[in-house]
């Protein structure tokens, strides 16, 4: 953002340092705001108890924190020292060069599609808000039929051989045989016989003998061999019933807190466990983003109704991208169920980076309010910061969509629905649907902001 002022300002000021100056002035409480956003967004993470995301917070919000520092101290440094080369072959100049070279005439001002965008949306705002909101409502209702798994073996390509493996126990032995469930007990010294109450398990298939344990004999131990994959969600599913069998048999045995006496372990506990987990954090990790954005927005834009509906339109555009993603996995490529950890990450890059570019844009039109009534400051400020967002979100995209060349499918499965609640961003809720909100509210949306703005008929 700062780079596209700068190149503009530089066809009006003939001094490359004050072009700079004035475009550091314009743009660079939008860089940091966004840059900001994105960085506490991903320090949130370190709220979760599930390693991985956990161990994710740190490195990746220290990376965003250096380069927004970058962008708002070195390259305008690097950009004030080049002046207009930084843009050769294409060198922006102001009308005094131009006359000077000898150009005849001053080029002519095209329209472009940024201004195209910005009439049609302060014309038509409730054809452009309607018509938008029914568009991503329909791709955000696949959100609710969308599966996930936490097999991290199904993640590998067919032809792995692990997977090859895999599927030829399951055809000639029983699936679980794999990956069994072990089931540790501590009777307290009691003759507790537990094997019978498990064979009358129908989704269990063969049930070892008691291992009684060496440094503790009250400890007993025995291996479950599951009917179905041991690493399905169907699996997964049984556990609680197999402890509640476990507790009432140690109960009706005299033993006291059966709960706490029962351990259990192997793939099938801990992807039960991994999905316990992270559906705790994300049900703390998600109010924690969206509360801390909304402060951010409201220390910049000193609006409310603003930071609600800014909100509001990345959430819209996040259960869009997991139901159109949904769409394009399951009934295109035929997955069955996409990694369970993907729903987060992917909220936390969407939403920060989706409010990232509606902070480029809504700032625009704030300041260009205080000089020209509201409509017309969002037809400007949609046609200014456009082509800066339009070419980021491509980017990005295009950067994430990489991942879907990979052999790993949560890594598919991720770059595909984050690249498109990117390019829905883009291309539907920054340039349509939030500019048209913002031209319905009027100066509603300024609220309580107590600033005098410029009205339609002055």
């Amino acid at each position: 953002m700062i780079i596209s002022r700068y190149r503009t300002l530089l066809t009006k000021e003939s001094i490359k340092e004050i072009a700079m100056q004035k475009a550091l002035e314009r743009s660079g409480g939008a860089v940091a705001m966004s840059g900001l956003t994105v960085v506490f967004s991903l320090l949130v993470l370190l709220l979760a108890q599930y390693g991985a995301v956990h161990r994710f917070a740190i490195p990746f919000s220290l990376s965003i924190l250096i380069m927004m520092i970058a962008s708002l101290s070195l390259v305008p440094a690097i950009l004030s020292i080049i002046g207009r080369l930084s843009f050769y072959p294409f060198v922006p100049k102001t009308e005094e060069l131009l006359l000077k070279k000898g150009a005849n005439k001053l080029p002519n001002q095209r329209k472009s599609l940024g201004n195209a965008i910005g009439t049609m949306v302060t014309k038509h705002p409730w054809k452009v808000t309607i018509l938008t909101t029914i568009l991503l409502g329909f791709f955000a209702l696949f959100s609710l039929k969308t599966e996930y798994t936490y097999d991290l073996l199904s993640s590998f390509p067919d032809d792995m051989p692990s997977r090859e493996g895999f599927a030829l126990i399951e055809d000639h032995f029983n699936a679980g045989e794999l990956a069994p469930v072990s089931v540790m007990i501590n009777t307290e010294g009691k003759d507790v016989k537990v094997e019978e109450s498990l064979k009358e398990l129908d989704f269990i298939a063969t049930v070892s003998e008691a291992e009684i344990g060496k440094s503790n004999p009250e400890l007993v131990k025995y291996s479950l061999e599951l009917q179905n994959n041991p690493y399905s969600n169907e699996a997964m599913d049984k556990l609680p019933t197999i402890r509640e069998t476990l507790e009432q048999k140690l109960q009706d045995s005299g033993i006291k807190n059966p709960k706490d006496k029962i351990w259990l372990s192997g793939i099938t506990a801990e992807q039960y466990d991994t999905r316990e987990v992270t559906n705790e954090d994300a049900q703390l990790i998600i109010p924690v983003i969206l509360v801390m954005i909304a402060i951010l927005l409201l220390i910049y834009l000193r609006s409310i109704t603003a930071a609600i509906y800014l909100i509001a339109s990345v959430l819209l555009s996040y259960f869009s991208a997991l139901g159109l993603g949904w769409i394009i996995l399951h009934y295109g490529f035929g997955v069955e169920a996409i990694q369970g950890l993907i729903p987060l990450y992917s909220f936390v890059f969407i939403v920060a980076l989706g409010e990232d570019y509606n902070i480029f844009m809504i700032s625009s039109i704030w300041k260009k309010s205080k000089e020209m009534p509201l409509l017309q400051a969002v037809k400007e400020g949609v046609a200014e910061s456009g082509g800066v967002i339009t070419s980021a979100g491509v980017i990005l995209a295009a950067t994430f969509m990489v991942l879907t060349t990979l052999p790993m499918q949560v890594l598919v499965h991720f770059g595909t629905i984050t690249a498109i609640g990117i390019v829905l961003d883009t291309f539907i809720v920054r340039p349509f649907l939030v500019p048209g909100i913002t031209s319905l509210l009027g100066n509603a949306v300024f609220w309580p902001s107590k600033k005098i703005h410029v009205k339609e008929n002055e």
